[in-house]
């Protein structure tokens, strides 16, 4: 029986059923497969696309869970193509059912799907809203590369507003321009180097875009720029974390020239050695300490002039623990 579905202020039909797993064509457009095999999807065929998704071990686990569970139960979205069903959203789970058919080909559990199935009045701005509310703001949320993708393409391919977009989406407009700048800068490092696996580097420039400073320097330095491709091209930095303490590596030019010659790690080593406190809960402590007491309030010199015992006491005992660390340490103050 015909249902509808309001998108966009328009009642676009659809039906439910089972369809036939052989009969399902994988969508290379859409972003959970740019995910997972960067720039190439447009290039590569059925066959290639169904291997390379394989490959990827939470595609191997999802297979394990639709074993136990006796088939799929969470209907994918398809639309129909003559005989044929394209997969809007499943593909995972399609490649999945397929390679159970290899393995059991007579387990009736694994032939067909669940699906939600649209004809030619669903078009590609309905569709791109649907997996917005369902991937994007809804419970069941894409990786942030795909979020941003998806954005992007709304933003620039359907003419969606800041404005459109942070109410729909439930994200503050801030969060937009860092998911469209990210996705941006990452499209333009996945073009000079388009390996598959370069795609996971978006939480990179993700957290770059997050800091104003490094973000500003990206947009409007070129060599930096470059430089920041070659660190993620030969794994000098490899993690998003890093880029947080990117501006203080940068900051000191003997950190600096470690990140170019040897990477993050050693970077890091430089400025520890050079500042103990970056390590150290202990001499981070002692670090804050001697600010405050550096920049102590009038009124609390007044107090100890004035012979405040319990305060007395206070800077007392910190200063028997200074010296009894000294003397554990055999060290002269």
């Amino acid at each position: 029986m015909a249902e509808t579905m309001v998108l966009q202020g328009k009642h676009v039909p659809f039906s439910r059923g089972a369809v036939p797993v052989s009969q399902c064509n994988l969508d290379a457009s859409n972003p959970r497969i740019q995910y997972l095999i960067g720039q190439r999807a447009g290039s590569l065929n059925q066959n290639d696309l169904d291997e390379l998704i394989w490959a990827k071990d939470p595609v191997k686990a999802l297979a394990g869970s639709i074993q136990q569970n006796g088939g799929v139960y969470e209907p994918i979205i398809v639309q129909r193509a003559g005989d044929r069903y394209r997969v809007r959203e499943g593909n995972c789970r399609t490649v999945a059912c397929r390679h159970l058919l290899d393995q059991f080909p007579d387990d009736v559990r694994f032939l067909t799907m669940p699906a939600v199935i649209f004809d030619v009045d669903l078009t590609e701005e309905d569709l791109a809203v649907m997996l917005a509310d369902m991937h994007v703001a809804g419970k069941i949320r894409w990786d942030a590369y795909e979020q941003a993708k998806h954005v992007h393409d709304l933003f620039h391919v359907y003419g969606k507003t800041y404005d459109w977009l942070s109410n729909h989406l439930r994200l503050s407009k801030g969060k937009i321009t860092e998911l469209l700048s990210a996705y941006r800068a990452t499209s333009e490092y996945l073009t000079a180097h388009p390996a598959a696996g370069n795609v996971r580097k978006f939480s990179l420039f993700h957290e770059l875009m997050k800091k104003k400073e490094l973000r500003q320097r990206y947009e409007h330095d070129m060599r930096f720029r470059q430089q920041f491709f070659v660190w993620l091209n030969d794994n000098r930095l490899t993690d998003s974390k890093q880029i947080r303490d990117l501006p203080a590596v940068l900051d000191n030019p003997e950190a600096a020239k470690a990140l170019d010659t040897l990477g993050f790690e050693e970077a890091q080593r430089v400025l520890i050695t050079q500042d103990p406190a970056l390590e150290s809960d202990l001499f981070f402590s002692v670090k804050q300490a001697t600010e405050r007491l550096k920049q102590a309030p009038a009124s609390d010199i007044q107090d100890l002039k004035g012979g405040n015992i319990q305060k007395l006491l206070m800077l007392r005992n910190l200063h028997r623990a200074v010296e009894d660390l000294a003397t554990l340490a055999a060290v002269k103050l």
